[in-house]
């Protein structure tokens, strides 16, 4: 069991705490190429430093092996903040490349693949996504606050991923920069926009979508299943 958990921790770190602060900085070398024209090099060393200030000031924040992932990616994202905002010089177009080079970074053709896989594998059955994102949700952690409400209906079901607390929001909060989560929500669009509700069988409800970083209490991600209209006999 203790084996099993081990590996679990690992996956976690290699995905949220190793490969996610990569695939941020990799966005990054690529927008400070074409968008600031310098070398990446020098800013990005800058950033690598600054987030390990940062990681050893906010260990206390750490209550898992998740949270101590999240706190490697939060904290290259306020490390890059404080690098490039001299250098962009104003503070919205600092968030944009930041945003922009988050989805440069993680919009890959492993992470497009992955999620078409999960997409695929619940096609016409959204309590088999619902499973999934109950399961992706415990891989976050105890620094995330949430639940998943579950509603059957004749004439089909819907569920909801409702988070009432988030590490990024709490740490960029923290850090007098609630204004950064919005480079972590921009990722969903990712799979929420590849949902097709006539292949799937279900659609992500955009209208009742809500986040954080967005100034909501609660973050909302709404699945609702298709409508099965029913044949008229002859």
């Amino acid at each position: 069991m203790n084996g099993l958990k081990t590996v679990g921790n690992f996956i976690r770190h290699w995905v949220f705490g190793h490969r996610a602060p990569q695939l941020f900085l990799n966005g990054l070398r690529s927008e400070i190429r074409t968008r600031l024209n310098k070398n990446p090099s020098p800013m990005i060393r800058e950033i690598r430093e600054e987030a390990r200030k940062i990681q050893l000031c906010d260990k206390k924040l750490i209550e898992d092996a998740p949270s101590r992932c999240h706190l490697e990616l939060t904290s290259h994202i306020v490390a890059a903040y404080r690098v490039l905002l001299p250098e962009v010089g104003v503070e919205k177009a600092t968030i944009q490349l930041l945003e922009h080079a988050m989805m440069e970074g993680v919009n890959t053709m492993s992470m497009r693949f992955s999620l078409k896989s999960m997409l695929t594998s619940s096609q016409n059955n959204a309590d088999r996504l619902y499973n999934i994102f109950t399961w992706l949700m415990k891989q976050y952690g105890t620094t995330f606050k949430w639940t998943a409400p579950h509603k059957h209906r004749k004439e089909g079901s819907s569920f909801s991923s409702e988070i009432q607390s988030c590490f990024y929001h709490s740490f960029f909060t923290v850090h007098n920069a609630p204004f950064l989560t919005p480079v972590l929500c921009k990722i969903d669009s990712i799979w929420f926009n590849m949902i097709d509700p006539q292949k799937h069988g279900f659609s992500f409800d955009k209208s009742r979508y809500r986040t954080q970083g967005y100034g909501a209490p609660t973050c909302i991600f709404p699945i609702v299943e298709a409508v099965k209209k029913k044949q008229k006999k002859d």
